[in-house]
């Protein structure tokens, strides 16, 4: 009896493995890069940070790719260039104006549970005496569109003061307007510092 259980049980085992290792394609806090639209062609998998996707042999290669999580992707190395918050399954690039010029990539937030911010509050804040600020302003991974309107909407939204200060001198394919809808290739907010009162 027990020479039958034990090849069973070692089949079931395989079994039950294979099946859970096809039901998730992708790790969380991944991303797969595909050289083709609609998940085509060669393809890596990227689990951290990149500062130089030539290393992987795969730089102004990407033209869709999967997302597990936040990441931000950048025209260029080190995180700079136009760069772009994305999440989820992005069967052509282009949709972020990156399709083919992605040089680097780093996943973006803490994991679930890492902590305990105030309620509303964007957890990438860095508080300081009086203000609060925000390198990337983004509402649900998209851009804030720049705007003073815009600035104090976001600040506000964040149980924060008015905008004291932000930077407009980069541009994003999508924006989020200060009416929450979206409009096309923008100014958009960085370095945001809001007031805390």
């Amino acid at each position: 009896m027990i020479r039958f259980w034990l090849p069973l049980t070692a089949t079931l085992l395989a079994l039950g493995l294979a099946g859970a290792a096809q039901a998730q394609p992708y790790r969380a806090g991944s991303v797969i890069l595909y050289d083709q639209p609609n998940f085509q062609g060669d393809s890596v998998t990227i689990t951290q940070p990149v500062a130089d996707l030539g290393k992987w042999r795969f730089n102004d290669r990407a033209q869709s790719a999967r997302f597990e999580g936040r990441w931000l992707i950048c025209e260029h190395g080190d995180y700079r260039g136009r760069c772009q918050e994305v999440r989820g399954d992005v069967p052509n690039l282009h949709t972020y104006g990156l399709m083919a010029q992605i040089s680097s990539l780093q996943p973006v937030g803490r994991p679930p549970g890492a902590g305990q911010g105030r309620p509303g509050r964007d957890e990438r804040g860095i508080e300081g005496a009086r203000t609060v600020f925000f390198p990337r302003p983004t509402v649900d991974g998209v851009d804030v569109a720049a705007g003073d309107r815009g600035a104090d909407v976001f600040c506000r939204s964040q149980g924060l003061g008015r905008a004291a200060w932000f930077d407009s001198s980069e541009r994003a394919a999508q924006a989020i307007g200060p009416e929450g809808q979206y409009v096309g290739r923008s100014t958009v907010l960085r370095d945001l510092l809001c007031r805390k009162y």
